[in-house]
């Protein structure tokens, strides 16, 4: 990963990349197979472990441009 990249993401960051509500990101959150590290009150989504989720997920499904 670059250095000008971000190692993690914020919830409102996840949510624009899957493209989903509030609500579904934060039952994502809260499943037990998904990257997450809780930062007090806030969480923070690693950035590589959430790709590699995500590439894992895709069912065959080619990402958007």
């Amino acid at each position: 990963m670059r250095e000008s990249e971000a190692t993690t993401l914020t919830v409102k960051e996840v949510q624009k990349i899957l493209q989903i509500g509030t609500n579904s990101t934060y039952n994502l959150i809260h499943s037990k197979s998904f990257p997450v590290v809780r930062v007090g009150h806030s969480y923070r989504i690693p950035a590589e472990p959430f790709y590699l989720w995500l590439a894992g997920n895709s069912c065959g499904i080619p990402a958007r441009s």
